[in-house]
């Protein structure tokens, strides 16, 4: 299904050329108005009223101008939304009347009628198309493909019924799974989260949902998974707590290794000893080819769901899904340069040619939930989200969907990238491929090596264990991570040689 066009945006250009119009437009529609009101057309008049016509065209270009200059953001009127459309059609109306009644002579006045209807009605009309452009945004408007509508109905066997526990149930795409999942008759949902407020905040906007409980909880605790999975006896686990902003995680490796691998450890072995059915660990695009720490340790959780989804956990199925950037989640891009264009900028862009692939929260859940019902053990999906989006496109988008003019009513800088950061994601890398499921828009990846599951578990729980110690400096997790990971793949080449 194709989603709604992009809603009116004029660009700058188109702006200008559309006031020129309701310049002109409204001074020929006051003219037939007085036509109508006497009943004959004056011969001369038509002649008379050229050089009118001109002449408010350039007017209203100009009230329209002064339009936006009022309007910007941070500017005292533009906290009043009507005062800088009065303003600007007070404004024209008073150049209007200064030309008609003390510059011109008879016969090339206006009558009053005309000299006063005319800028009314183009700046009426410019007002209109700065308020078209201005409504709410839908985050949907964003992306420049069509939004994906997943048949999440198919996972309806899957989950109906069943005990779905969902860590990360505080966070954007976490919300989003638990009122997803709940629209298909689970038995029960349990959010877990660290975040008390946002589990307080999920519970009241589904407060009608008797089947949603919360708990607090630390994924990164294993003694505490062990219990709550050993209690809860959940049939479905969604993993997505983690730490996802790749400079905060640059600059905190520890953490970002506690929280993103040992988390999923917890998560997957107390999945694996309480005999859970399905799991589906969220990672990200930044896992692939990872550049910075936060995509080493996706790669390392996704490698971990491929070594515990093989004969060590016979009894559950484990997958993957890998996202690209979510739209409108908490701290992403687009709450950010909504917030710059609202204080009246600049926008603040890494690089002129920063690309990533972009989803709404609403298909990253569902994908999660079309993961689940796969029965591939260690399987990793990704859905197909069309082409990469230039960060700075996507700002210029939407300052134009605020009704303002990339450029020029707010300014954009460009601050380098960020540590950790890449000028362009992928979804797969080299000795990966992506196959085709039946399922529509989505895709499984198939790698072209082996996960040695001893490897990566002794690599991983060493690092832990100098964690533990104190014997770590924050400088040293990339490379340690890195060694853990070409440990853990075992390609075709290494297999034969391991054989002979």
């Amino acid at each position: 299904m194709r989603s709604r066009p992009l809603r009116f945006s004029p660009a700058p250009w188109q702006l200008t050329a559309l006031d020129a119009v309701a310049g002109a437009g409204g001074v020929t529609l006051a003219t037939l108005l007085r036509f109508i009101d006497e009943g004959s057309v004056p011969s001369t008049y038509v002649q008379r009223l050229m050089p009118w016509v001109l002449l408010a065209a350039v007017l209203q270009i100009g009230a329209g101008e002064l339009m936006n200059r009022l309007r910007k953001p941070g500017s005292v009127l533009a906290r009043r939304p009507v005062a800088p459309f009065l303003v600007a059609t007070l404004a024209a109306l008073l150049v209007v009347l200064v030309v008609n009644d003390l510059v011109l002579r008879e016969p090339w006045r206006l009558p009053h009628f005309v000299a006063i209807v005319g800028p009314l009605l183009a700046a009426s009309a410019s007002a209109a198309l700065r308020l078209a452009a201005a409504r709410a945004i839908d985050i949907e408007e964003l992306l420049s493909r069509p939004v994906l509508r997943l048949d999440v109905d198919r996972c309806a066997a899957v989950l109906a019924g069943k005990r779905v526990l969902i860590t990360g149930g505080a966070g954007s795409i976490g919300s989003e799974l638990a009122r997803q999942v709940l629209a298909v008759g689970p038995a029960s949902v349990l959010a877990v989260d660290l975040n008390e407020t946002g589990l307080y905040e999920l519970q009241s906007d589904l407060v009608h949902k008797s089947t949603l409980r919360t708990c607090i909880a630390d994924v990164a605790d294993s003694r505490r998974m062990r219990e709550l999975f050993q209690r809860e006896r959940p049939e479905v686990v969604f993993h997505a707590a983690a730490y996802k902003h790749v400079p905060l995680v640059e600059a905190n490796p520890d953490q970002g290794f506690v929280s993103n691998v040992l988390g999923t450890l917890s998560v997957c072995s107390a999945a694996v000893e309480a005999g859970v059915g399905r799991v589906v660990v969220i990672s990200t695009d930044k896992a692939v080819n990872p550049y910075s720490f936060m995509g080493l340790t996706k790669r390392v959780a996704e490698l971990m769901v491929v070594a515990l989804g093989g004969a060590a956990a016979p009894g559950t199925v484990l997958s993957a899904v890998r996202f690209g950037n979510v739209l409108g989640s908490r701290g992403s891009v687009v709450p950010t340069l909504l917030r710059q264009i609202e204080a009246g900028g600049p926008i603040t862009i890494t690089h002129r040619d920063a690309q990533r692939f972009f989803m709404t929260a609403s298909e990253a859940a569902s994908l999660v939930l079309l993961a689940a019902a796969f029965e591939t053990p260690g399987g990793l999906f990704v859905l197909d989200m069309g082409d990469e989006v230039r960060i700075e496109q996507l700002a210029e988008r939407l300052m134009r969907l605020k009704g303002l003019r990339p450029g020029r009513d707010v300014t954009i800088d460009y601050v380098g990238l960020r540590p950790g950061e890449k000028l362009r994601e992928e979804l797969h890398s080299l000795d990966e491929r992506l196959i085709g499921t039946d399922r529509p828009a989505v895709w499984r990846v198939e790698p072209a090596y082996a996960v040695d599951a001893e490897a990566l578990l002794d690599g991983v729980r060493g690092v832990d264990a100098r964690r533990r110690a104190g014997d770590l400096e924050s400088s040293e997790y990339p490379a340690l991570l890195r060694a853990v990971i070409d440990r853990a793949i075992v390609r075709p080449a290494d297999a034969l040689a391991i054989r002979r």
